[in-house]
């Protein structure tokens, strides 16, 4: 049986709440174009999520219009992110009362407006309690006052629905009281992270008629708190640790942890303590806030069971035990690794989180920057603070250990090539051009051609010192046919054109390094360092063809 109908497409607005569900504000918008009827039944959508991140934009949310349609829409309003607190006293007034998500981040180049946003604090606890389906509150400010914080905190502890709430205001000076206070009242959350700079607040250890204080706001004698995600990496001062400890006693659900910032050795046997036999669930290890020895750093990982990420400081000495303990204790589970800083961990340890952890999806072992050393030598040697892969260990592992981690999606190394031989008899030097790889060995960039599912690629190449670095350099110079100033030829020559056959042989390598790269059809990021000299612009355009993600390409 047939059945008529008179709709047309004009009526697709009868359909809105499900079409709009999978729609971006941008695609509404469109939509709002078509008719006028679409206009007035898409446009109260456009209102379900507010993001603001420029003062212009803040300024225009506030005109009479577009207050007047605030009015309208609020119910429709869930999810608001803007940069300017102001904005909760906008939502109050208009009673926007349907918020899911909150976010009012910082904006770090605004002191003026970190100022101003940080004594709106006292409408974010009205604003939290008039919206009782709130799920998520990041802040980027806020007043660390006694009557502001133990207002927040007892709205914290009666709502019902609450499970996220992040603090992160690095600048503000919170007394170590107030911190206490607010751990103890997340018995409801799920994610908590407190990253603002303490200050000392009291001299004396806690006591148990404290702790019976603190435990009385949870309405339980042992309450056990929701937690999952709990990050504070600040700096507990006196006996600030032992309270702390206190408090960890009663998370053992916590999964994703971020360390304080332990800075003696004695700090951290409390909480070897409770990892042993209370929080036995931890997957995600940051340790980027704890500068004790590495040695205690490795028995905590020892301790967690099938670890997936970990992040590692720089501020550890002892970083080989570290990663001994990682690769000894969750070789088969991990599925990031940070080791940013990490130095001393050698080129053997480096080249066994490859070949040895096949889930592993991000490995991230090289700083975003470059530091210079004021020794020339040292600056052609490696960046200090990060580890280097030797291309002699790579070599003799080559035929018997392939790389496990074939699903890596993020790789930042750096490498160590051989030192260069020089040679000036030509027909020698033509003999060894297939083995002479000192720019990038064929053995390092197939089995990167292999990671097809990588995304993000950075390599650093690190060159032993050269004894003629200035002649050298003006040779790569002019082998590239670069204007050089007259009184540099004057002054410096090159010394043999081997010098020169190198480079071409040099960007030869690194134009095959390229072609063959062409295989990482997901790749998003490439970031080349110390390579810029061998890049040959045509084999970056071939090799981009089968880039179809690229995001940016940075070499120098």
């Amino acid at each position: 049986m047939t059945i008529t109908t008179h709709a047309t497409v004009f009526d697709i607005h009868f359909l809105q709440e499900q079409i709009c569900a999978q729609l971006s504000l941008r695609d509404i918008r469109r939509c709002c174009l078509v008719s006028k009827d679409f206009y007035h039944n898409f446009s109260p959508y456009l209102y379900r999520t507010i993001p603001i991140h420029r003062k212009s934009t803040f300024n225009k949310f506030h005109r009479p219009e577009s207050l007047a349609a605030l009015a309208k829409y609020r119910d429709q309003v869930t999810h608001v992110t803007c940069e300017f607190a102001q904005i909760w006293k906008t939502l109050l007034d208009h009673q926007c009362h349907n918020l899911v998500t909150l976010i009012s981040a910082r904006l770090p180049k605004r002191n003026s407006n970190a100022e101003k946003n940080k004594h709106q604090t006292r409408y974010i606890s009205d604003l939290i309690e008039v919206n009782p389906r709130l799920y998520s509150v990041q802040l980027g400010q806020f007043l660390f006052e006694p009557e502001v914080v133990s207002r927040f905190c007892s709205v914290l502890r009666s709502h019902n629905q609450i499970r996220e709430l992040s603090i992160v205001y690095p600048t503000s000076c919170a007394p170590c009281d107030s911190l206490r206070l607010l751990t103890w009242s997340s018995s409801r959350l799920e994610k908590l992270c407190l990253n603002v700079k303490s200050i000392k607040s009291s001299a004396n250890e806690i006591s148990d008629l404290q702790v019976q204080e603190y435990l009385k706001l949870t309405g339980s004698k042992d309450p056990i708190f929701s937690l999952k995600e709990l990050s504070i990496p600040v700096n507990l001062h006196g006996h600030e640790p032992g309270a702390f400890i206190r408090f960890l006693e009663h998370t053992p659900n916590i999964e994703r942890f971020v360390a304080p910032m332990f800075a003696y050795n004695y700090q951290i046997e409390g909480l070897l303590s409770v990892m042993q036999t209370g929080m036995t669930n931890i997957q995600h290890l940051n340790v980027d806030s704890i500068g004790v020895q590495g040695s205690l750093v490795a028995r905590m990982i020892s301790i967690c069971r099938n670890l997936k990420s970990f992040v590692s400081s720089s501020r550890q000495n002892g970083i080989n035990f570290v990663a001994g303990a990682l690769l000894e204790h969750h070789r088969e589970s991990l599925e990031e690794v940070h080791m940013v800083g990490a130095g001393r961990m050698t080129s053997l340890q480096v080249l066994s989180f490859l070949t040895e952890c096949p889930k592993l999806q991000i490995f991230d072992a090289m700083c975003s920057t470059e530091k210079q050393s004021p020794d020339l030598e040292m600056m052609t040697r490696q960046r200090i603070g990060d580890a280097i892969l030797s291309m002699t260990d790579i070599n003799a592992a080559v035929s018997t250990t392939p790389w496990a981690c074939t699903g890596l999606k993020v790789l930042k190394l750096r490498y160590a090539v051989s030192v260069r031989a020089h040679q000036d008899d030509e027909e020698e030097q033509e003999e060894n051009e297939e083995s002479n790889e000192w720019v990038l060995p064929k053995i390092l960039y197939e089995r990167i051609a292999e990671l097809t599912e990588l995304e993000t690629l950075w390599l650093g190449r690190v060159e032993p010192a050269f004894p003629s670095t200035d002649s050298f350099i003006l040779a790569l110079r002019v082998g590239r046919g670069d204007p050089v100033p007259e009184l540099d030829l004057e002054s410096r020559q090159p010394e043999s054109e081997s010098e020169i056959r190198q480079y071409e042989i040099g960007t030869l390598n690194m134009s095959k390094a390229l072609l063959a790269w062409r295989s990482l059809s997901k790749l998003r990021q490439l970031h080349l360092r110390g390579l810029k000299n061998f890049i040959d612009k045509n084999a970056v355009k071939e090799a981009r063809r089968s880039w179809k993600n690229l995001d940016w390409i940075w070499y120098y």
